[in-house]
């Protein structure tokens, strides 16, 4: 499974296109294990009201995923596509540290 986060842009083939992080939130617990691609944006604009921008997600994925909340592939790519180089980097980082942690459990 391949999820695409974003309020505007079209997926890549393939991509399952989610413009809610609550959403988001909801098909990582049930789907952690099946997910190979998390490729976020950041600003979300209005749908920002349902749980915030990428970044927000991806910091409460560190913390499901450290606390056992989350069940995630070990093997997950997580990117960013945002516009802005900052939160593309930010978003990156913690995805980093989220698969570092991960390697670490194998």
């Amino acid at each position: 499974m391949k999820i695409y986060l974003d309020d505007l842009r079209e997926p890549p083939p393939g991509h399952l296109l989610v413009k809610r992080v609550d959403r988001l939130k909801e098909i990582v617990k049930e789907k952690g294990q099946d997910i190979k691609v998390l490729d976020l944006d950041n600003y979300l604009g209005d749908y920002s009201k349902f749980g915030g921008n990428g970044i927000d997600f991806v910091l409460w994925l560190e913390e499901a995923v450290y606390t056992g909340e989350v069940k995630l592939n070990p093997d997950v790519k997580i990117v960013s596509h945002s516009s802005d180089p900052t939160m593309r980097d930010a978003i990156e980082e913690v995805g980093e540290r989220i698969k570092a942690y991960l390697r670490s459990k194998r």
